[in-house]
This record gives C-alpha cells, sequence and structure tokens, in this order.
C-alpha cells in the first residue's frame, strides 16, 4: 500500500510513517517545518524528519499542502493521512488568515487532489475538539481539589454535541469548516474519508512549545528550573490524552475498514484524564524539581474541561484500545527530555 502523510515530521506524522512503514507499506513523507515559522526553534521539527531519513530511509519532501504540487504526490496512493496544519488556538488569535489558508485551503487541496487523482483513497483527517468551542461548557461540572469533574452520569463529550453559536477561536473555525469539507467530499464525491476530533495528543516525538504540546513543554521548564505560566481556571483544567501510537493505530483500523463520511472524537477518555496541577504533581514525582509557576488570564476559548467519549469509535472498531496510560506516557516525555529530544 501507498501511504501518503502530510505533517510527516509532527508529532502524528511521524508515528504514522513509524507504523506504516514497520508494516511493510510505501511512504510519501510532505513536512515544510511550518511550526518552526509558527512557533520558532522550539517547534523545528527536522530533528524528526532526519530520524525518519536516519531510522526508516523516509526522505520528507519540503512540500507545502496548498502547493500545485500536491495532487501530483497524491496520485497513486491508497491512503492520505493529513496532519499537515496550523495546530495552535492561542496563535490562531495573532494569524487569522493564515490559519484559515493553512487549514482550510490546505485541506481541499488535499481533497480536491484525491478526488481528481486518487478517488478510492482512504484520507484520514485529524481535525480537533475545539470544533465544539466553549459548547462543551454545557456539560454539568463541580470543583474539587485538585481539579474540575463532571457529575454523575455525564461520560464525556460526543459527536451529537453542537458546534455552532460558540467561541472557537480562529483555530476551531478552520479545523471546523475544513472537518465540514471531508464530511461532504464523502457524500458528494463518494471520498472515503474519516474525521477524527481529537483531544490532547501527545508521545515520544512531540516537541515542546508553549502554545502547542503542553505536557512536554511543562516537564522542560520543570526541567530547566523555569517559571510555569498557567492559563486561567487554577490550574484545574482538565484534558484526556491520547499517545499519538494509540491515534495511528486507530487510524489503521479506520483504513482497513472504512466509513466514508464518519466523524470520531478520539481521545484518551476517563482514565487518561489529568488536570494541570495533577499533572504538576505527576511530573515533580519524576524529576524531584518542583515547579515554580504563577497564574495568567484564561485562554480565548480555552476549555475547563474536555474528556472524550469515544465509545462510537469503539462501537464501529471493538477491537482498538488506550493502551498507554498517563504515567507511560509522562515517562517517555521525560526521557526523551532526558536524552534532549524534547526540551533540548
Amino acid at each position: 500500500m501507498k501511504v501518503l502523510v502530510t505533517g510527516a515530521a509532527g508529532l502524528v506524522g511521524f508515528h504514522a510513517c513509524e507504523f506504516f512503514i514497520n508494516r511493510g507499506d510505501e511512504i510519501v513523507a510532505v513536512d515544510n517545518n511550518m511550526r518552526k515559522q509558527l512557533f520558532g526553534n522550539g517547534g523545528d521539527t527536522s530533528p524528526n524528519a532526519q530520524l525518519l531519513r536516519k531510522r526508516y530511509g523516509i526522505m520528507v519532501l519540503d512540500v507545502d499542502i496548498r502547493s500545485e504540487s500536491m495532487p501530483n504526490l497524491i496520485e497513486g496512493c491508497n491512503l492520505i493521512i493529513h496532519c499537515a496544519s496550523q495546530p495552535s488556538h492561542p496563535q490562531s488569535l495573532e494569524i487569522p488568515v493564515v490559519d484559515a489558508d493553512i487549514n482550510v485551503r490546505g485541506t481541499l487541496n488535499i481533497l480536491e487532489g484525491t478526488r481528481q487523482r486518487a478517488k478510492d483513497a482512504v484520507v484520514i483527517f485529524c481535525s480537533t475538539n475545539k470544533v465544539y468551542g466553549e459548547n462543551v461548557h454545557k456539560l454539568p461540572v463541580h470543583e474539587e481539589k485538585m481539579r474540575y469533574c463532571y457529575d454523575d452520569g455525564v461520560e464525556g463529550v460526543d459527536e451529537t454535541t453542537p458546534v455552532d453559536q460558540t467561541v472557537h477561536t480562529p483555530f476551531g473555525v478552520s479545523k471546523l469548516a475544513a472537518d465540514l469539507y471531508c464530511q461532504e467530499y464523502a457524500r458528494t464525491y463518494g471520498l472515503k474519508t474519516g474525521i477524527f476530533r481529537l483531544s490532547c495528543i501527545t508521545g515520544p516525538r512531540a516537541r515542546a512549545v508553549e502554545a502547542q504540546n503542553w505536557e512536554p513543554y511543562f516537564i522542560a521548564k520543570n526541567m530547566r528550573h523555569e517559571r510555569l505560566r498557567i492559563f486561567g481556571y487554577k490550574g484545574k483544567q482538565v484534558r484526556d490524552i491520547i499517545d499519538a501510537r494509540d491515534l495511528v493505530q486507530a487510524f489503521a483500523y479506520f483504513a482497513s475498514s472504512p466509513r466514508p463520511g464518519a466523524v470520531y472524537n478520539l481521545g484518551g477518555g476517563t482514565s487518561n484524564s489529568i488536570s494541570l496541577l495533577e499533572s504538576m504533581e505527576l511530573i515533580e514525582s519524576m524529576t524531584g524539581n518542583r515547579f515554580d509557576y504563577v497564574f495568567a488570564p484564561k485562554r480565548e476559548g480555552d476549555h475547563m474541561i474536555y474528556i472524550t467519549n469515544f465509545r462510537k469509535f469503539t462501537k464501529d472498531y471493538p477491537s482498538w484500545s488506550v493502551r498507554y496510560g498517563l504515567r507511560a506516557i509522562f515517562s517517555d516525555l521525560y526521557d526523551e527530555c532526558l536524552r534532549g529530544e524534547l526540551c533540548a
């Protein structure tokens, strides 16, 4: 099988390349290191590109997903995993036009290229929980000592959550537009698209920056004895975390038996949910360092609590499960930082 991965040197893209090359597939990897332009040297994904070449012999092509050359790369592919994006909702407030151009026009270029050059290919799109905006706050919540919690009987955010009449930030809007285009290309043109609305993703190849990939960023700040800023909610905001390796395995299940136009919420779920305060305690137990931190105002459109209800996906693909728990995830990140891989 021939697999095209956009954003191949990013977190999810790297692990997608790794998974499918180990399975024996042919990989076409595309990444123009836009993260470095957006986030500076901390977002530089060239080390991941170099590792893909060194470890797996995969050459990462320096191609922008908006370029006219993308359809040529799509031709002959059986599976397209579209990870490339402007990935930060705080950053989108500063660059809304660039955000929309990358996330909407770039995705439309992928879809149209697939329709014209590889109409039988499966297309997997990395959407986001930000498409729901602040509608997720309509679920009943109570406050505890270290975190906010859903009230009894609430299993998390599912796919029936409304996406309109709410604050998204420009990032949430651009990803929602791309999300809807992926659904539309399935219904109108018959493309085998799968839309994955993702919660917090991390893993061994994450790059540590404040505006995105907070887990390795927290570890890096702690190891350097640098002051950390906590944005709003007294540090009690909760996220569910999924390791990119678990996510890519879910992609493989979908690719083997696609349901065109299907939308899935995917994340670590309740068992992998953690507040910022709780994550700091966990990191301190690993490093032996106390955090130096200050509180800052809440970010626009930030969620108080988001835990994924992924029952829809496990109903359709019952063989999939979350394999990496919180301690294993944070231990792997810490080990990468010790080696200088994430926190240089």
